[in-house]
């Protein structure tokens, strides 16, 4: 499989206010849509491989395998903190895979749709 290897810039200062963790999300995911079209190639091969439950840090774990250096020389950052969004995101944008990732619950003051549909700005 052949991986996009540039990450592309983050948004800069946030006039003081730390981002959410959803807010820091859902920026890392619009600059690097390749993160998430990559974990849902390789989650499409485990399930038509008769995979059962399969935690997206091991996705992320393979996705790191795959593309160990950027074409800048750093290594490949994937921040863990997402992998959480990254399995909501994939069980809402396919519902036939809400047995492949298991869910916990969100902390207070973060969104928690379990198998939901996405809203009009393709988030769940």
């Amino acid at each position: 499989m052949e991986l996009p290897l540039e990450l592309g810039e983050q948004e800069g200062d946030q006039g003081g206010v730390e981002p959410t963790l959803d807010e820091r999300f859902d920026n890392f995911h619009a600059v690097n849509p390749w993160v998430y079209e990559a974990l849902e190639r390789l989650t499409a091969q485990w399930v038509v491989a008769g995979g059962g439950r399969i935690g997206v840090k091991a996705l992320f774990e393979q996705l790191r395998w795959l593309s160990p250096e950027l074409a800048n020389g750093e290594p490949l950052q994937l921040n863990n903190n997402f992998t959480s969004r990254y399995a909501r995101l994939l069980r809402a944008r396919h519902p036939e895979w809400c047995d492949v990732f298991e869910l916990r619950r969100l902390r207070a003051g973060e969104r928690d749709n379990e198998c939901s549909t996405l809203d009009d700005m393709d988030q769940v």
